[in-house]
């Protein structure tokens, strides 16, 4: 079924997208083969989105979107179509190209005038490109981009996703925020508001209304860094509490409807993902009420809870997981056991984002490294640890968000 559409749909928009290419000045035959490559053929965004149902449906508002912003987003549609091409291969490829197409479609970010809320979809959307194409190309700088999209889009945008289908790559800038926020302790800048009636999310499926529960964890680990006032202490453990009671008993709705939508081996995936995004929430507020060495049992049992869905879900459908990296390392940093731990290892190139070979090779340094301070009683938890799951490099271009 999800095949036979995305046959129509290319069927149907490769025409379509010829016109859109032959509008854009001074394209070269071979950007304009890379183009056609993203712009006609949903499986070039199998690393894109979490399903392959989603393919042909974000192919098409690529197009929409290009055709409406043709100068825009032409150079973050070129980095992410190369990203895209070399993540369907094996060889390590030069990524001079790439850098320059990013770099350039970062000077375009820099200089967008947000005055609407079209402005905003058309800002969120070059930001989630170029996010995608530097951790992909680079491996870092993908904050930076976040915070200068949702700090830019907010004012003009609703904070409810009733507009996922047309602004998908807000979600996605919000995620990759919050895992940012959540290893360095910091205050994510947008809490988003998900009405009950939200449509699948293309990345995070069914799991978005956990995602506001995450911010919330980022908010209340910033603020116990510092607190020694009583009272504040057990507000916090209060709101910890709360938001323990409404993510325990979560569940996916709307589920009947899913069946037409998506095969099964989407629909294992899909409630797999969910499953693990509530286990990693529950974790996560169980660590900030407990360091390491207290409640270890209940924390230990989360972990590998998470842990064994990813693994079914693997060996049952036969393909890794997509966008599940936040709850595989809150997962992963409690592995007490020898074997355990070499396990995870091993499972980082399945559950870590794949078009980020630089955030795969981090994570493994990571837990390496959380294992031993751990075993050394040198941090009470990881996200106290000097060592971060992110590439150990400087941001390019850093300049282009001063100011």
């Amino acid at each position: 079924m999800a095949l036979s559409n995305s046959k129509t749909l290319q069927q149907q928009y490769q025409p379509r997208i010829e016109t859109y290419l032959n509008m854009v000045p001074d394209l070269q035959p071979e950007e304009k083969d890379l183009l056609t490559f993203l712009l006609s053929q949903p499986e070039s965004l199998s690393q894109y989105v979490a399903c392959p149902s989603f393919q042909a449906g974000q192919q098409q508002l690529f197009s929409a979107q290009f055709s409406a912003a043709l100068p825009l987003l032409k150079d973050a549609l070129l980095a992410c179509a190369i990203t895209l091409r070399q993540s369907r291969t094996e060889i390590v490829t030069d990524t001079t190209f790439t850098v320059q197409y990013i770099l350039k479609a970062m000077d375009v970010l820099r200089s967008l005038p947000v005055l609407s809320s079209q402005d905003a979809v058309l800002c969120n959307a070059l930001g989630g490109l170029l996010a995608f194409s530097i951790s992909s190309a680079i491996g870092v700088g993908v904050p930076d981009i976040c915070r200068h999209c949702l700090g830019t889009t907010t004012p003009f945008v609703e904070t409810a996703v009733s507009d996922a289908q047309n602004d998908p790559w807000k979600s996605f800038l919000i995620l990759l925020e919050t895992m940012d926020c959540l290893v360095y302790r910091q205050k994510p800048i947008l809490r988003i508001r998900v009405p009950l009636s939200a449509a699948v999310d293309c990345r995070l499926g069914l799991c978005l209304p956990l995602l506001p529960y995450y911010h919330d964890l980022c908010v209340i680990s910033n603020s116990l860094i510092n607190v020694t006032d009583v009272n504040v202490m057990a507000r916090l453990q209060k709101q910890l509490d709360d938001i323990h009671c409404v993510v325990e008993p979560w569940q996916p709705s709307h589920l009947d409807q899913l069946v037409e939508q998506f095969d099964s081996t989407e629909m294992i995936h899909l409630l797999a993902q969910a499953k693990v995004y509530r286990l990693g929430a529950l974790l996560l507020g169980h660590r900030l009420r407990f360091p390491f060495g207290q409640q270890d049992s209940q924390a230990e049992i989360w972990s590998k809870e998470i842990i064994m869905e990813l693994e079914m879900a693997k060996g049952v459908t036969k393909r890794s997981m997509r966008f599940v990296t936040l709850p595989f390392i809150i997962a992963a940093v409690e592995a007490l056991e020898e074997n355990l731990r070499f396990k995870i290892l091993e499972l980082v190139n399945n559950c870590v984002d794949h078009y980020s070979q630089f955030l795969q090779k981090a994570t493994k340094i990571f837990l390496s490294r959380i294992w031993q301070e751990r075993d050394m009683n040198l941090t009470t938890r990881w996200f106290d640890s000097i060592y971060k799951p992110c590439p150990v490099l400087y941001s390019i271009n850093a300049t282009c968000f001063v100011g």
